[in-house]
């Protein structure tokens, strides 16, 4: 039997190893961690709020309770449960080095449910975050780890689904371990953005950006508009793209992009992986104002002196292009996704000299102080205090503040802070005088950022000397409000006296209408019991367990927000 099998293990290890040479990941190691046909609402390094999304999202026909398969024999690693984020996870450490995360899940199987309970009730706490030593939550490829769910901050039934590096914690795009989905489809490119990089720069005449839209032209795609580009100076580009998967209707991330000035490259990047530490970086990627003001995501061909990201490959001069000779070049957009598939977008550009007289970028002509993304910046009037690290901007900006009259219910006069399109990496300090607020209050202010729709978001801070101090990680429009207001409590399912003999659960509603939900308790008889959370529905969800005794129960529910403000409902119940 050996002499038979031999060579084909020889003939499967050296095709093994070829693959991975090649591909830097193992093709084979891995199955898919639903049995189903997979088909994509979301990509690896697609585009998200303020991060790339770090793995794959599963569709599972808009249903929980599909069985989720360990992809590979390894070990339960870390179980974290929380109310937003990945909800109900899992993470299972394989033996050739990498991590597989599982998110959003229902519940998991009986073992792990049972050790994860456990570690509630001892910690008297829904959310946990656990590490298991590597010898107690063995499993094995293909079996049953979990239930897909809707858990966390997931916006719909899905599973999202994470490969990562076990020495790094870096996640690498899944498709790239052989996990089959299917895409016969090319990307779609919807426009093109050029950007003047300087006062000196002009775009058809005149100094500022032009975002122009393109349509298909066979397999390619051509500017809607068919007027000759003309640019004089030094310019970058940027586009607006998007991956149409098979099966769905999202409108998921690309893989790759490239750039070229007739045929030379100056531009590429690729969402192989990334860190997390520096997936942030997504908001100097995009262009910042215009997906704050027109909700599209525009990626820049261009690196800011300040970004960090590692997914770029081979930019020239930080993608900045000198158009200062007299002749026409043909600039030519690559976008691929992770199976191969291209678009490819042409036109022309007609380079022109520059003007004889060059214009003085001279920063004592621009307005605002000067905020430097190399040190420490600090700016103070007569009411507020302000602090922005350098490592806190892309570039060099010119800061810029403002007296606003009072929002209604503030504390303040609204203080306009720079404007919420320019990003923030890491948070800076701001603070608002309020020496007049009585003793008795201090607790409950707070600053407050007012959205351009008018309605307050909550910022946090603390009372210190004087002021009301938080760390902000936005500019924009800033108060300080009072919050005197209890949050609420709902129950749903429950009411005094009621006999439980026909339902399994208790469920209570809870909001609050400003500061936010910052602890709750459930007990049952004055002992404490788990209680579920899922903050986007404001839902705790009790499951009868042994804390439920026969006869009367005394059931009690007291929940506190951000400034102290609690409230407490208590009734009795009869099993």
């Amino acid at each position: 039997m050996f002499r038979k099998s031999f060579p084909f293990f020889l003939i499967s290890l050296l095709i093994s190893t070829f693959v991975f040479s090649q591909n830097k990941y193992p093709t084979g190691y891995f199955i898919p961690p639903l049995d189903i046909d997979l088909k994509l609402a979301g990509t690896f390094g697609e585009l998200r709020s303020n991060h790339f999304h770090s793995g794959i999202d599963i569709r599972t026909g808009e249903v929980e309770g599909l069985e989720v398969h360990a992809i590979a024999d390894g070990y339960v690693s870390r179980i974290k449960i929380s109310s937003g984020g990945y909800g109900n996870a899992l993470y299972i450490t394989h033996p050739n080095g990498f991590v597989s995360v599982y998110g959003h899940l229902q519940k998991f199987n009986k073992a792990l449910q049972s050790y994860t309970r456990k570690a509630q009730y001892q910690r008297e706490s829904f959310s946990v975050d656990l590490f298991p030593d590597k010898n107690e939550l063995k499993v094995g490829k293909g079996e049953i780890i979990a239930r897909s769910g809707n858990s966390g901050s997931s916006s719909g039934p899905h599973l999202h689904f994470e490969i990562r590096e076990e020495a790094s914690q870096k996640p690498v795009n899944p498709l790239l371990f052989g996990i089959h989905v299917k895409d016969i489809n090319r990307p779609i490119i919807n426009l093109i953005k050029i950007y003047p990089n300087d006062p000196n720069t002009f775009i058809n005449g005149k100094n500022k950006a032009m975002g122009i839209f393109v349509k298909r032209s066979g397999n390619s795609y051509i500017l809607n508009k068919k007027d000759t580009i003309r640019i004089s100076g030094k310019a970058f580009f940027g586009l607006n793209t998007f991956d149409p998967f098979n099966g769905g209707h999202n409108k998921n991330g690309v893989f790759s992009v490239q750039l070229l000035v007739d045929k030379n490259e100056i531009y590429s990047h690729d969402l192989e992986k990334f860190s997390f530490a520096e997936t942030r970086y997504i908001n100097s990627l995009i262009d910042y104002k215009e997906y704050k003001q027109k909700k599209r995501r525009v990626q820049k061909s261009y690196i800011q002196p300040n970004n960090r990201l590692s997914i770029y490959k081979n930019v020239k001069n930080r993608g900045i292009v000198s158009f200062t000779d007299d002749t026409t070049h043909q600039i030519t957009y690559i976008v691929k996704d992770v199976k191969g598939n291209e678009a490819k977008l042409s036109f022309y550009v007609k380079s022109e000299p520059p003007k004889s007289n060059p214009l003085k970028n001279d920063p004592k002509d621009s307005k605002g102080e000067l905020f430097n993304y190399t040190g420490m910046n600090t700016f103070k009037s007569d009411k507020i205090k302000l602090e922005i690290p350098g490592k806190a901007l892309y570039d060099t900006i010119y800061f810029q503040y403002k007296v606003l009259p009072k929002a209604q219910n503030a504390l303040t006069p609204l203080y306009q802070i720079h404007f919420d399109y320019v990003p923030l990496q890491v948070p800076g300090s701001l603070a608002i005088e309020t020496d007049s607020l009585k003793a008795g209050l201090q607790g409950k202010a707070l600053i407050v950022k007012i959205e351009e729709n008018g309605k307050p978001s909550p910022a946090g801070g603390a009372w210190d000397k004087g002021y009301i101090k938080t760390n902000i990680r936005q500019f924009g429009n800033y108060c300080v409000m009072l919050d005197t207001v209890a949050p609420t409590i709902s129950p749903l399912n429950i009411k005094n006296g009621k006999n439980l003999a026909n339902q399994n659960t208790i469920r209570v509603r809870i909001k609050d209408s400003f500061s936010g939900i910052k602890s709750y308790r459930g007990t049952l008889n004055g002992k404490w019991i788990l209680m579920e959370y899922d903050s986007k529905r404001s839902l705790l969800t009790y499951r009868f367990d042994d804390k439920l005794l026969a006869g009367k129960n005394t059931f009690k529910i007291t929940v506190s927000d951000e400034r102290g403000n609690t409230a407490t409902y208590t009734t009795n119940l009869i099993k």
